[in-house]
């Protein structure tokens, strides 16, 4: 994996800039785990769950029972399924444009139906020492590409700019970067571009409205909400 990460952004101006996310040092890296386990510690002493309660909870309160696994297990294989499909190579543009509607369809349908245990999932001790890991290698790692100097000052500098969006673009370049790392492969800024519906529409260079597109083809919407339609309720797995 490359080393530095170029990425862009704008200040409160609209003024673009071009930062650069360096991979932490092995002295960082040593840092930011100790600045993730004293966030951890904090969270804990002030009553925070763990990721191991969240289930449990979530199941004890009528949340998040067997029927809304099995929902959300089926919903995911609808994904898969229609992925599939979009690898056929005899699919035509407008065939394959139905499929892309249909699968950025499931794929809001799955947001909305998990978006709760997201949330739940996503205040946990482990996520808040994560978040703060990250935000630490983003005031620690990033760097002006043009002036070649730190953005900010130290993790307090860096919190003290969460209103700004270029915070957000620099910790957000600093959660891929660790992504990166966890997985062993090189992501990009927009991780969306990875989702196979957007991969197929640039093979097809289908992904912007082209001059030489044919009439009466129109560039594909972006979904609409929709209501998720009430499934059957099947026997739910044993959680065992």
């Amino acid at each position: 994996m490359k080393t530095i990460r170029v990425f862009k952004t704008r200040d409160a101006n609209g003024e673009e800039l071009i930062y650069e996310f360096r991979r932490p040092t092995q002295a960082i890296i040593s840092k930011g785990e100790l600045v993730s386990k004293a966030r951890f510690s904090e969270a804990l002493r002030a009553g925070v769950i763990l990721n191991a309660e969240v289930v449990k909870i979530l199941r004890d309160r009528g949340l998040w029972t067997d029927v809304e696994v099995q929902v959300e297990q089926e919903l995911r294989e609808d994904v898969v399924a229609l992925e599939e499909k979009l690898h056929d190579p005899g699919l035509s543009n407008v065939e394959g444009r139905d499929l892309v509607e249909q699968i950025r369809a499931k794929r809001l349908e799955l947001q909305e139906h998990t978006s709760l245990f997201q949330s739940v999932s996503g205040g946990t001790c482990e996520s808040i020492s994560t978040e703060e890991r990250n935000m630490f290698y983003a005031a620690e790692c990033v760097y002006d590409k043009n002036r070649g100097q730190k953005v900010y000052k130290s993790l307090e500098d860096f919190k003290a700019r969460l209103n700004e969006s270029v915070t957000i673009d620099c910790y957000r370049e600093a959660t891929i970067a660790s992504l990166e790392v966890l997985i062993g492969k090189e992501l990009p800024s927009d991780l969306s571009t990875q989702y196979t519906e957007n991969k197929w529409l640039v093979e097809r260079g289908l992904d912007s409205k082209s001059e030489d597109e044919p009439e009466g083809v129109e560039e594909t919407p972006e979904p609409k909400k929709k209501a998720r339609k009430k499934r059957a309720k099947k026997s739910a797995p044993s959680s065992e």
